[in-house]
């Protein structure tokens, strides 16, 4: 996002009312934080500011940045000129402006339905009781063995996949190391020189096809061998965190709120009619 509309989506945000200087009484006593020309902002106004460039492009204060502060003063400036040359009348700029606000103000709905949904700690805990172990938090380690082409160049049935990956099996169960054979046995470059170190994760993102087994596991257990679409994995569960309505009750709570935020939106596109009409554009006389 460019500089321009960072600072315009920012403004809108904020329902910025920058007052010109013409228009504040004589006499007034409220402070003025910020004047670029005939522009001021109020503390409060300025704190507005601050808060939605944070927000929507991460900027420091001005008051910690005085490149910052030339950058914003700068636009107002130019936006300043471009209003007086009457660009905001052009139907190309204009155009602009409208997408920008649109898409704030979207976003600010979002958020509104999304802090306005109605979520009860009975939703949550049925929710949970609904996906059994999509909550689990695991942390896991695995060895893959693929079937076809192998890391070493030569391939592989998977009657040999299965073989070796049984023959592992019976190592790991004898004590062997996990990690030392990861790295010396898995057909997976990007986790082999970890030891066979994963990202964690929840059950949900576990592939359908092992998340039976998995759930039977607990921390320290190494499961047979899993058949995956290209191969077959052994894998060690590090670490498993069962989900709780203690300790996923913010997580949940949170998947609920986008569940009624999609709902609503649903529902009003339902019974908002769209139609695109391209025939009309044949015309190139039209405006």
């Amino acid at each position: 996002m460019t500089l321009y509309r960072r600072l315009l989506c920012a403004a809108v945000l904020a329902g910025i009312a920058v007052a010109p200087v013409a228009s504040v009484l004589a006499g007034d006593p409220s402070p003025v934080t910020l004047r670029i020309g005939d522009t001021t902002l109020s503390p409060q106004q300025y704190r507005d500011v601050a808060a939605a460039l944070q927000d929507t492009s991460g900027a420091t204060s001005f008051a910690e940045d005085n490149d910052q502060l030339k950058q914003f003063a700068e636009t107002e400036v130019l936006a300043a000129h471009a209003r007086k040359d009457g660009l905001d009348q052009d139907h190309a700029v204009a155009a602009k402006i409208r997408i920008a606000i649109d898409t704030v103000l979207a976003h600010a709905e979002r958020d509104h339905l999304y802090a306005t949904a109605t979520v009860t700690n009975d939703d949550v805990k049925q929710h949970l009781n609904s996906q059994p172990n999509a909550y689990d938090e695991y942390a896991l380690s695995h060895i893959f063995i693929a079937i076809g082409p192998t890391k070493n160049g030569g391939r592989r049935t998977e009657h040999e996949a299965l073989i070796k990956a049984e023959q592992i099996k019976k190592k790991l169960d004898a004590g062997a190391d996990f990690a030392s054979l990861a790295r010396a046995e898995s057909d997976d470059p990007a986790t082999a020189k970890d030891g066979g170190e994963l990202q964690p994760m929840l059950g949900m993102y576990v592939a359908d096809e092992f998340l039976p087994a998995m759930s039977q596991l607990h921390s320290g257990d190494i499961s047979n061998p899993m058949k995956g679409a290209q191969g077959y994995h052994l894998i060690l569960v590090q670490q498993r965190t069962v989900a709780s309505f203690e300790n996923r009750h913010k997580m949940i709570e949170a998947v609920l709120r986008d569940k009624a935020v999609e709902s609503a939106l649903t529902q009003w596109m339902q019974n908002t009619p769209v139609e695109f009409n391209k025939s009309t554009l044949d015309d190139h006389t039209s405006k």
